[in-house]
């Protein structure tokens, strides 16, 4: 998936997307809603221009009162408080209605954790010597870590156990392998539900150490085109499958996924800041390519036998999301066809030894694979969501594939599910409202009544106690600061618990940007646009056009929150006119909304890109003669098409990691939204940037890692080269071994250097002062 990264305060997305007269033509009958604002008039103390931009750049221009900082505690126990004493933390437990506070652990657990652990370590503790620990074991456990020490303590027994746990190989250039590779299954290894065993892979196998006894057994035998337990790059990075081997609930068994990549192209990786250069060589499934083969098995623990499951696998077929079922006895998983349009969710026996087909969904572009599968404790049940009604929503399924009942309905799909409560037979959940841009809380029955919660507009986010009797709400909207707010788990309020200062904002006159609902290119379809002002705005002036934008499918640009003092008002306050939209194929609007633009990546959500401007630029303070645009990843190759296909419209555009050819991405990705180059040459020809390069006209920036193993450079270096052929005039800057997003001085420098590019060519009403101010006048 290309993604999106964050440096400093503004968001670039990255683990990607002559008709002019026409165009206008078509686009001054379009029909807008504005709320449209006067001229501002402010105090003479109040900052404006560049010396307003700098004052929201430095810390606490925006302030938070209070603290949401809170860490729920397992059952009906509350949250977390600890307090650092000489010698280490005390923990406790603080009730969320009276705020009174409790030791987490009793007198006893402390006084005899301490004492075990002077006798292991031989040194006297006043207080717990660890500032953090998580419960382990249904919760009869606590785990932590001391001196570089795992460690087990049962709260019951009052039993320590110190863990045994090799060091765990990171093999050379999987640093970037998947996304928060820090924290993967891959560099860290994983715990039995027991403690007693702890499984990492080395090489390409998986290895089962005995905590205990420091025993290590080998359990795989794996190659480097048989990768057991080690996932390949493709499916972490659009499956979202970061794991790749899963311990028993009984802790028995062990299933894994091998990855074949046999037949898998190697993208070559040149790391030129070595002496002796070195070579990577990524297995990288190009769009209509061969694909890994993926197969599931199960290996027993104590003989080490292995049984293959019967999954029916081959290149043109995606295992994905093993779970095992609590009873140990069988093992879920989904079978994607390689259209992602057929999906059959399955289970194993163990016993039997046989897979039978639970149910079977179909779409007509694409299934979105979700982690939405929830057992309930009864065993016979379960939850799960599905868009087959246009929209995603909720049901209740037996084991044996029958279906109870869909609890929620309507056209408002459901976002994400929150909490099970299963003692009062509740499910809490949120779901989008009002064209995708509210978040609005849920709770519904297991007999299908729902009711909303949230009682106020904007995105809400949510985090419930495990007992579902209260729950943080974090919230704002575009005339609303940001709020954190406990409730009690009926909606009714308990206290506030951090709010958004805003005097400084208010003080200087920072308004909410305008919002705008226009037409689609289609002449049909509402969209959703904001146009940010300076705070010194005067519609006598003229002002340049900017668009930051991402424009990926099922992205939205453009949400319902407090947006009067973010990194695109700040950048406004420069002399811009900054615009965002959101676009057909952008999320959270129905399956229906989401495809339009399946098989025409490029083309749909760049034409409604480009009416937002045309639009824009009718306006008498908008200069239609100076438009920028920038983003990265989906971002960068949206970047590009504007500024090849809309020549006359965009003047000036940076673009980072850039897409430019769908055939060179991956199959995972490109072939959901757009079917293979074998089956959609025309749509894959129609989303080419080398399509239009003669077409160039305005200034172009192209940015990208010359180690990014995600989109490859290969897609700016082809770009450069048709642009070349082309006779155009373009600029392009290569970071040396940096992957698809840039850090430390190489983040700063493209922050710098998109920012003076855009500055010098577009010369807003503050220019000047920003460039001297960053010595770039020269």
């Amino acid at each position: 998936m290309i993604q999106h990264i964050h440096f400093k305060k503004t968001i670039f997305k990255m683990s990607i997307r002559n008709y002019l007269f026409a165009f206008l033509a078509f686009y001054t009958s379009l029909h807008t809603y504005v709320v449209s604002a006067p001229d501002l008039v402010y105090a003479q103390d109040q900052l404006r221009g560049y010396n307003l931009y700098q004052e929201m750049g430095t810390p606490g221009f925006v302030k938070y009162e209070g603290t949401a900082n809170i860490q729920w505690l397992p059952g009906n126990l509350g949250y977390l408080e600890t307090e650092q004493v000489d010698g280490g933390t005390e923990f406790f437990a603080v009730d969320p209605q009276t705020q009174d506070r409790s030791p987490l652990l009793s007198d006893r657990q402390v006084r005899i954790l301490t004492q075990l652990l002077e006798q292991e370590h031989g040194i006297k503790f006043q207080a717990l010597p660890f500032s953090r620990f998580d419960y382990v074991m249904q919760n009869k456990a606590i785990f932590f870590v001391y001196n570089e020490q795992d460690h087990v303590f049962h709260l019951e027994d009052l039993t320590l156990r110190a863990l045994y746990k090799p060091e765990v190989e990171r093999a050379p250039y999987t640093e970037e392998l998947m996304r928060r590779m820090e924290t993967s299954q891959l560099w860290n290894g994983t715990y039995s539900h027991d403690y007693h065993w702890f499984a990492h892979v080395k090489g390409y196998d998986i290895y089962l150490v005995n905590t205990k006894t420091q025993e290590e057994k080998r359990l795989t035998y794996g190659s480097e085109e048989q990768m057991n337990g080690r996932p390949s790059w493709v499916y972490p990075e659009e499956f979202g499958e970061r794991d790749a081997y899963w311990f028993s609930p009984n802790n028995k068994k062990i299933a894994y996924l091998q990855y074949n990549e046999t037949d898998v192209y190697q993208y070559p990786i040149i790391h030129e800041l070595e002496f002796e250069t070195g070579l990577e060589l990524e297995r990288y499934p190009k769009a209509g390519e061969a694909n890994p083969t993926v197969n599931l098995f199960i290996v027993d623990i104590k003989t080490g036998k292995v049984e293959q499951i019967p999954t029916n696998s081959g290149p043109d077929t995606y295992i994905v999301r093993p779970i095992w079922r609590e009873n140990s006895k069988e093992l879920t998983f989904r079978r994607l066809n390689r259209k992602q349009d057929n999906l059959e969710f399955l289970s194993y026996s163990l016993d039997s030894q046989e897979v039978r087909t639970l149910f079977t969904e179909q779409e007509d572009t694409y299934i979105n694979l979700h982690d939405n599968f929830y057992q309930l404790k009864d065993g016979e049940q379960f939850l799960w969501t599905s868009e087959q009604t246009g929209f995603n929503q909720l049901y209740l399924f037996n084991f044996d594939g029958s279906l109870v009942r869909k609890l929620t309905s309507g056209n408002n799909p459901l976002g994400s599910v929150v909490r099970v409560d299963q003692k009062n037979s509740l499910v809490y959940y949120t779901a989008y409202h009002n064209m995708g841009l509210d978040e609005y809380f849920h709770v519904v029955t297991l007999d299908g009544e729902s009711t909303q919660l949230s009682e106020s507009d904007g995105r809400h986010t949510i985090s419930m106690n495990e007992a579902a009797e209260y729950y943080i709400s974090r919230s704002s909207s575009f005339d609303r600061p940001y709020t954190a707010d406990l409730h009690k788990s009926d909606g009714s309020l308990v206290r506030s618990l951090q709010k958004m200062n805003v005097e400084r904002v208010v003080e200087q006159g920072l308004q909410a940007p305008e919002q705008v609902v226009f037409k689609a290119a289609d002449r049909q379809t509402e969209l959703v646009g904001l146009v940010y002002k300076p705070a010194d705005f005067d519609s006598s002036t003229s002002y340049p056009i900017l668009l930051p934008l991402y424009g990926g499918p099922a992205y939205q640009d453009v949400t319902n929150g407090y947006k009067n003092a973010d990194s695109y008002q700040r950048l406004a306050q420069l002399g811009y006119i900054v615009i965002r939209a959101n676009y057909r194929g952008s999320g959270n609007r129905g399956k229906d909304f989401a495809t339009l633009h399946y098989g025409k990546l490029g083309t749909i959500e760049i034409d409604d890109y480009a009416a937002f401007v045309a639009h824009i630029s009718e306006r008498s303070y908008a200069d239609g003669s100076r438009v920028g645009v920038y983003g990265h990843s989906y971002g960068g190759y949206a970047t590009a098409m504007l500024l090849l296909r809309y020549p006359n419209l965009f003047h000036v555009g940076v673009s980072g990691a850039p897409v430019t050819d769908w055939r060179s991405y991956d199959t995972i990705y490109t072939e959901r939204f757009m079917n293979t180059p074998q089956a959609n040459k025309k749509g894959y020809d129609a989303g080419s940037a080398m399509t239009y390069a003669d077409k160039l006209r305005g200034d172009l920036l192209i940015i990208h890692g010359t180690t990014d193993n995600n989109v490859h450079p290969q897609n700016s270096i082809m770009l450069i080269d048709a642009l070349v052929r082309a006779d155009k005039i373009f600029d392009v800057m290569f970071y040396p071994d940096n992957r698809h997003g840039f850090r430390g001085a190489y983040g700063a420098h493209y922050n710098k250097i998109r920012m003076r590019y855009l500055t010098e060519r577009l010369q807003p009403e503050h220019a000047e002062s920003f460039l001297d101010a960053n010595n770039w006048s020269n």
